[in-house]
């Protein structure tokens, strides 16, 4: 009788230990954890988001979320309607997973420069500010977009040449810059240009695409010195 007395003492000991214990670790968790990262009704409105919020798996959701961003922008019958939904896509991805970093760069550029749509650009890339303030390119991206929507064609220019610099630049960037040189620089300089891309860009589509404008600006005959386009493209 006392040996069973003695295991309930043990047994409800052990329990209010163990509910101490988790009041302290839920309290670290929510001191710890940044406000993206509790369940909610605005952020979650999908299973798979739920289900990664759940057992961690916030990274690979945001891999499936891309793949989906990517299938939506590449089909054409899309094109009727110029993407209406892309900013949803892109925010598919960066609920479940906030630090996708490209996804705001990506998006945000595709939006305010092929789509020439600046509010759901700059809402975009205000997003990735707030979770991720350390992140410099975003202010480089939102200058240019600023610039964009007040025409200062040349202040926007200079900050797309600096985000092509960095390794991580989209590829939509390549061909934003080509097509605008085309407009204001020579022919030999927008050959060029695109003779360095088909080199340099990490794009099959992007290659190809530079390629071809190298191919068409020969052909209309305006290059002072196609050779040296040429060698670029040997390189």
């Amino acid at each position: 009788m006392i040996k069973k007395i003695i295991l309930v003492f043990i047994f409800a000991a052990a329990l209010l230990g163990s509910a101490c214990l988790n009041e302290k670790a839920g309290k670290m968790v929510f001191e710890n954890q940044p406000s993206w990262y509790f369940i909610n009704p605005d952020s979650y409105r999908k299973f798979l988001h739920l289900g990664a919020a759940g057992f961690g798996l916030r990274s690979l959701a945001g891999d499936i979320e891309y793949i989906n961003f990517l299938q939506y922008y590449g089909d054409r019958s899309q094109n009727v309607n110029r993407h209406k939904d892309l900013v949803n896509y892109v925010n598919d991805i960066t609920d479940v997973d906030p630090y996708f970093s490209f996804a705001y760069t990506f998006g945000s550029s595709i939006l305010a420069f092929n789509l020439d749509r600046t509010g759901e650009a700059l809402q975009i890339i205000r997003k990735g500010l707030e979770f991720n303030p350390k992140m410099w390119q975003l202010r480089l991206y939102l200058g240019a977009i600023l610039f964009k929507q007040d025409n200062k064609e040349g202040e926007y220019i200079k900050l797309l040449e600096d985000a092509l610099k960095f390794e991580d630049h989209p590829a939509i960037v390549e061909r934003i810059l080509g097509n605008i040189y085309e407009q204001i620089k020579t022919p030999q300089s927008a050959a060029e240009y695109w003779a360095e891309i088909y080199t340099k860009t990490k794009d099959k589509k992007t290659r190809q695409f530079a390629y071809d404008r190298v191919e068409a600006i020969i052909k209309e005959g305006k290059l002072t010195n196609p050779s040296a386009v040429i060698k670029i493209m040997e390189k």
